[in-house]
């Protein structure tokens, strides 16, 4: 599909005498952008605000100073993950009277599905039991990054078991929960101004709200964990909160399976970026959790010794290659299942992979411009992962019917429904959604030739430091450039380098070989995409090397 570049509208008028800087914050409609570019600790929300967290904060300094039994839960993605490993290795600083529970990413979320003994799989039923076990030997269970909506099995564990549980999640609330302390910046009468923490920053700010009481560590020992589960669970990066967690775990990175990633990808401490995290990091930790292996996640970030770091890494390294592998033969086959007339596509299939549900939602979601549900068919439900498109509000569209059940975030939610309510779906969305214009549009903030690329890139370098959900990266739109040689690259041939005899190398990722094969010496494009500077040492020379380069979103020949 042949793509529409336009250029962004400004927010704010722009003057001749506007600094680079000035114009992309006045394009973007940022009014204090030195506040923007280094938010400060000003920026952050007394933890008090939120409502529960004194009582939680309080139960949980008892159980330290009785020595009570504390029991935490993992969620199988980032967040989970990097948001218990925060408060794991916070309270093991105070105690020893300490463990944890956790459930595969298949088996579903929350702590509801942790515990279910009336489950098929073998494997799934023991874990569950040793699960439960952990919970009758515990006095205080905190179940984090999910379960606020288990009613029926907070029930059950405080009731039944007669055991104290908190509640530290982000997540929509859509039922009441009695049985908990709900710490939940979503709760309708909570008053935290910030409602787009993830997990890994409910957690900080408990710890944050401990440390004023105790004043024993310093709570930012771990800001690169709340860092990696804030941008892992596409947190809003435009919220200045946000921000500064993020940028201060981006700049200071301690946890030893960090290190090593980064160690082993070759990135230098003092050039980690949002980049880093969304490409380099958050993917290891989610890629074993869709292996069913989130374990092993667990230890990556809870192990100390430096030798054995090494050698979990190289599990984890060897099972995503895995999951890469798996995932390009899972995506050839869903995409046989397409059809495309709908204004939402489902997807839907008996052998499906659960766990590489929401992934393969989000890649059609991006290539077909429309929501999207990849769902497996198992006796007689449609169970999976919804991905919407363009801003829709497609959970609230979808919890309109009854027969539906979403539960998740607005944009990002697991979804199931009854075979038999198929052809009742396609035609409520047919009917009653706004049709999706398939349009391939690409927007850029910036235009300018080969000679002037050298002025813009600092300036461009300090807004795309950290990019994603609600502050997209600067791109730019060079013009009139010659090719001087076009070559495909990278161990699978799937990369693309067009060297340009202005200076500027373009790259593009993930292509076949016959990518922009049309181009030849003294050819002239243009380009859209991700101005960089590309540096590397070079060993003959004994120098470093540093060239300009646009990563491409799409080029035209003129």
């Amino acid at each position: 599909m042949k793509s529409i570049w336009m250029k962004r509208t400004p927010k704010f008028k722009i003057n001749k005498d506007d600094s680079i800087i000035e114009e992309i914050a006045k394009i973007r409609g940022i009014e204090n952008v030195q506040e923007f570019l280094n938010p400060s600790n000003r920026n952050l929300f007394h933890p008090s605000l939120m409502k529960n967290i004194d009582v939680a904060v309080n139960r949980i300094i008892q159980a330290l100073q009785n020595n009570e039994r504390i029991c935490l839960s993992y969620d199988s993605d980032a967040d989970g993950i990097t948001a218990t490993s925060i408060m794991y290795k916070y309270l093991k600083r105070y105690t020893d009277n300490i463990c944890y529970i956790y459930g595969e990413r298949n088996n579903g979320h929350g702590i509801a599905k942790m515990i279910a003994l009336d489950v098929n799989d073998d494997k799934q039923r023991q874990r569950n039991e040793e699960n439960l076990q952990r919970i009758k030997e515990s006095d205080l269970i905190i179940l984090i990054d999910s379960s606020s909506n288990d009613v029926e099995a907070c029930y059950y564990i405080k009731q039944e078991l007669g055991k104290d549980i908190i509640i530290l999640d982000h997540h929509i609330i859509e039922r009441e929960n009695p049985y908990v302390i709900m710490v939940n910046p979503q709760q309708k009468d909570c008053e935290y101004p910030n409602k787009h923490l993830s997990g890994a920053g409910v957690v900080f700010k408990v710890i944050q709200l401990m440390e004023e009481i105790l004043q024993n560590f310093d709570v930012f020992d771990y800001i690169d964990l709340v860092a990696v589960g804030m941008y892992g669970d596409v947190m809003r990066v435009d919220v200045l909160e946000n921000r500064y967690l993020i940028m201060q775990g981006m700049k200071n990175i301690k946890n030893n399976g960090f290190l090593q990633a980064l160690k082993d990808n070759k990135v230098n401490l003092k050039s980690v970026n949002s980049n880093t995290l969304g490409f380099t990091i958050v993917p290891l930790l989610n890629g074993v959790a869709r292996m069913d292996n989130v374990k092993l996640a667990i230890d990556f970030l809870l192990e100390d010794d430096e030798s054995k770091v090494k050698e979990i890494y190289k599990q984890i390294k060897e099972l995503n290659n895995s999951r890469k592998r798996k995932q390009n033969i899972i995506l050839s086959d869903y995409e046989s299942y397409v059809v495309e007339n709908n204004k939402v596509m489902i997807v839907v299939g008996d052998n499906f992979d659960k766990g590489f549900n929401g992934v393969i939602a989000q890649k059609l979601a991006s290539e077909y411009k429309k929501p999207v549900i990849v769902g497996k068919l198992h006796k007689g439900w449609i169970s999976g992962s919804c991905r919407s498109y363009g801003g829709f509000k497609m959970k609230s569209f979808l919890n309109e019917l009854d027969y539906v059940e979403a539960i998740g975030h607005e944009e990002a939610f697991g979804v199931s429904f009854h075979e038999s309510k198929l052809n009742d779906l396609i035609t409520y969305v047919n009917e009653n959604m706004e049709t999706f214009v398939s349009k391939n549009i690409i927007y850029f903030d910036l235009e300018f030739k080969a000679k002037d690329a050298r002025r813009y890139l600092e300036p461009i370098q300090q807004f795309n430091y950290l990019c994603g959900n609600g502050f997209p990266k600067i791109t730019v739109k060079v013009n009139d450039l010659m090719v001087e040689e076009r070559v495909i690259i990278g161990k699978n041939n799937d990369t693309c380098k067009i060297k340009t005899i202005d200076g500027i190398d373009l790259i593009k990722f993930n292509v076949n070989e016959e990518y922009a094969n049309e181009l030849g010496f003294f050819n002239i494009i243009n380009v859209v995409g991700e101005l960089q500077l590309n540096e590397w040492y070079n060993f003959a020379l004994r120098k470093k090397i540093s060239t300009l380069q646009v990563v491409m979103e799409d080029y035209k020949r003129i």
